[in-house]
């Protein structure tokens, strides 16, 4: 520890060491010299004895200091030669004193130190990287500059049925990678392995190591998760039409029963009005379970998107036309341009607007639509006076409502409609006052595009008609 300490000392004043190493190697001669001077002997050889002797004296204090400096210069060059062989824990000894190269030993010591701490660090990142790619489900591969796989980990290798050692080394495609490899980050990929078939998530990234770029590329297995999401959309397709048949055939069953025993007790004198009120029932509930299918049928069947530039702010304000059971003031005042299908659209919007109407209807209040531009996106928010939404997560469901006689259908097709989009659709209870708040978002038209498809002219460029 004082060894340190002393090096640190010299490393904070390294001029001191070879000032003293000067007066050192110096003071012999100058001793003789000021010897001589102060009173010359009578004795020739006297004075021939005292130059000799700080002659010595300086040399052989350069002598010394000369075996310190080649041993620390060997001490350095063992030093540094270990750093080349990746050897961290060789150091080197520091003696006491102001020996000018005692500072450069010390700071190749604390270089070791810094280098094994940085080896032991990568290390211990290296050691958690390969157990997290082991214990992860999803296949990770790693390819280099030249296109050859360098990592591979074990669940990619099942995707194979090959060992670690025979796939490192080749190419991607030799494996049935190569697919994967061209798959643009966040596409979907359906495909067959050697070992397996399914669908899968593609994600990449790319970076630089030791100057070369490698590419990552991580496939997460889909097929599980949309078997799950397609088994529970089987139980509540069935359930919501177990309880609607139900509802509906139950009593169908129930009067079809009574004007049966009806007839077989009066015949032909059965009363008139019984068989027509019970007919009129059967009729209604035959209506009902038509229209509910119908719903089903509407949303299985919409059609595909005619897609164009159109000006979002003109459809809104035709929407605003359609609503005369309750004011609909109109705020945004900017022009909006969307790609998408005018006619779909217009329709979610119709849908908005009638729920949001109906709501306001019982405050006697109105609706408010504004739109603007917010993230470079078109932003729509119908703001009404009504009621609220009621407290569930539900409004998006099929078949869901809380009209006596709403069909359920509106929200549904109007958020895939708006999905359709790549937009989103979302309600919510107004925080200034009783009410809610539809909001719509949809990307913008492509710069350079007009409402009817052809390129904007450029406002800087005139032409000259002479």
């Amino acid at each position: 520890m004082a060894s340190w300490q002393a090096s640190l000392a010299f490393a904070r004043s390294p001029a001191a060491g070879v000032v003293l190493w000067g007066i050192g190697f110096m003071a012999p001669v100058a001793m003789a010299g000021l010897a001589l001077a102060s009173g010359p002997p009578e004795v020739p050889w006297v004075r021939a004895v005292l130059l000799a002797a700080g002659v010595v004296g300086s040399l052989l204090v350069g002598w010394v200091g000369g075996r310190r400096i080649l041993d620390s210069l060997r001490t350095v060059s063992d030093l540094l030669g270990a750093l080349r062989e990746g050897d961290y824990g060789l150091r080197g000894h520091v003696r006491l004193g102001h020996d000018p190269l005692q500072a450069l030993i010390a700071g190749v010591n604390e270089l070791s130190d810094e280098l094994r701490q940085g080896r032991l660090a990568r290390t211990e990142t290296s050691r958690f990287l390969g157990k997290t790619l082991v214990a992860l489900h999803s296949a990770v591969i790693v390819v280099d500059e030249q296109g050859r796989i360098r990592l591979i980990n074990p669940a990619a290798r099942r995707l194979v049925g090959a060992e670690h050692k025979l796939v490192v080394g080749t190419e991607p495609a030799a494996w049935g990678f190569g697919e994967a490899m061209a798959s643009a980050d966040g596409s979907i990929l359906t495909h067959t392995f050697p070992c397996a078939t399914g669908r899968w998530a593609v994600r990449r990234a790319a970076w630089y190591s030791d100057g070369r770029e490698h590419t990552l590329v991580m496939l997460h297995d889909l097929s599980a998760a949309l078997s799950e999401e397609e088994h529970r959309a089987w139980q509540r397709l069935i359930r919501v039409l177990s309880h609607e048949l139900n509802n509906s055939l139950t009593p169908i069953g129930s009067l079809a029963d009574t004007l049966s025993n009806l007839l077989a007790r009066h015949g032909a004198a059965i009363p008139q009005k019984e068989l027509h009120d019970g007919l009129e029932a059967i009729a209604r509930r035959s209506a009902s379970l038509t229209r509910f299918v119908g719903g089903y049928g509407r949303l299985a069947r919409l059609p595909p998107l005619a897609w164009q530039p159109f000006r979002l702010d003109l459809s809104i304000a035709r929407v605003a036309q359609l609503e005369q059971r309750v004011p609909v003031v109109l705020v945004g005042h900017a022009p909006l341009t969307v790609d998408g299908d005018e006619d779909q659209l217009g329709q979610a919007l119709v849908n908005l607007l009638r729920n949001a109407a109906e709501s306001a209807l019982f405050n006697h209040g109105g609706v408010h639509i504004d739109w603007f531009i917010q993230g470079g996106e078109a932003c729509v928010r119908l703001i009404d006076d009504g009621i609220g939404l009621p407290l569930t997560d539900s409004l998006f469901v099929p078949f869901f409502t809380t009209k006596p006689e709403g069909s359920g259908i509106g929200l549904s097709l109007t958020r895939l409609i708006i999905e359709a989009h790549g937009g989103t659709v979302a309600l919510a209870n107004r925080t200034d006052a009783p009410g809610a708040v539809a909001t719509v978002r949809l990307k913008l038209a492509r710069p350079g595009v007009s409402a009817s498809g052809r390129a904007r002219p450029d406002p800087d460029r005139r032409t000259d008609r002479n």
